[in-house]
């Protein structure tokens, strides 16, 4: 099977179609670490060869569709995620009207072991919930995995990618699905059981997650070079806009945004907030940059 991703210098895992023709790809060999090039010529499949001409390293398309996802969630900071009543009070959401919610986290670790599962991610939300994360795409969890979620009373989410086989690896829908979309994503636990009552089906949640209940859902999200900025309309008309994971270049360009249209910064919130009266102004300022990066 021809190699379709590779080990870029910056450590990132990258698709053939994220990177320059030949050399210039500047990746090695994510199995044996030698130098490749890409080829993205007219006649064959694009895809990553070792630069000695060995044939390529065997590899499992499950296992690096699996490795990219874990990607883009890990640089990303978050992931929308589909909401229902069992799963807004798993989280700590107090408004579980919404279909969907962004699920900003603070901290996201690969392969960390929980008792005796592994989820593809662990992830801590900004209000401390623990989630497992898995990515799905031949092999689904099933009913003992999702017995084990309830029992250890962890929130996990599942992720469908089985539409993306190697011929239809599409990089922006892959991370659209993965990040943006809800339809392809399930709660593992907690679930909706028919015929269960509420009161049965929904976690005990200790006193500390409780009165940490908030909602966060962001009226829109736009991204700048895989990083995320939420713009949340408020009761009053005004904005908040705010970059969901830190990075100094994003930070700066809301920053930039915000001074421009008199916004005012909220340290409690880490947050700017922006007048009413130049909401819109400043959401197209944000939405023309993120078109341009």
């Amino acid at each position: 099977m021809l190699s379709l991703f590779a080990l870029h210098a910056s450590n990132r895992f990258v698709h053939i179609t994220e990177v320059e023709r030949g050399l210039a790809c500047n990746c090695r060999c994510a199995i044996c670490g030698e130098v490749v090039l890409a080829r993205q010529g007219d006649k064959r499949e694009h895809h990553f060869a070792h630069s000695s001409n060995i044939e390529p390293c065997a590899s499992n398309y499950e296992s690096d569709l699996h490795r990219f996802a874990k990607r883009v969630i890990l640089e990303a900071g978050g992931l929308v995620v589909p909401m229902t009543a069992a799963a807004a009070q798993a989280l700590g959401v107090s408004d579980d009207r919404a279909s969907s919610i962004l699920l900003a986290c603070a901290d996201i670790k690969e392969e960390i072991a929980v008792d005796d599962r592994r989820p593809d991610l662990l992830a801590t939300t900004t209000d401390g919930i623990g989630v497992a994360i898995e990515i799905a795409y031949s092999s689904f969890c099933d009913m003992e995995k999702r017995r084990a979620y309830e029992n250890m009373q962890l929130p996990a989410l599942e992720i469908d990618l089985r539409a993306f086989t190697p011929s239809a690896f599409d990089v922006t829908q892959v991370k659209r699905v993965v990040l943006e979309d809800t339809a392809c994503k399930y709660w593992l636990w907690p679930e909706r059981l028919e015929g269960t009552a509420m009161a049965e089906q929904l976690p005990t949640l200790p006193p500390a997650a409780l009165a940490a209940q908030r909602q966060f859902l962001p009226e829109e999200i736009v991204t700048i070079r895989g990083r995320w900025i939420s713009i949340k309309e408020l009761p009053s008309g005004d904005i908040a806009i705010k970059a969901v994971r830190f990075d100094p270049e994003i930070v700066s360009a809301v920053r930039t945004v915000a001074r421009a249209h008199y916004g005012r910064y909220r340290e409690t919130h880490h947050n700017w907030v922006i007048p009413r009266f130049r909401a819109e102004a400043a959401r197209a300022q944000l939405r023309a940059i993120a078109s341009a990066m």
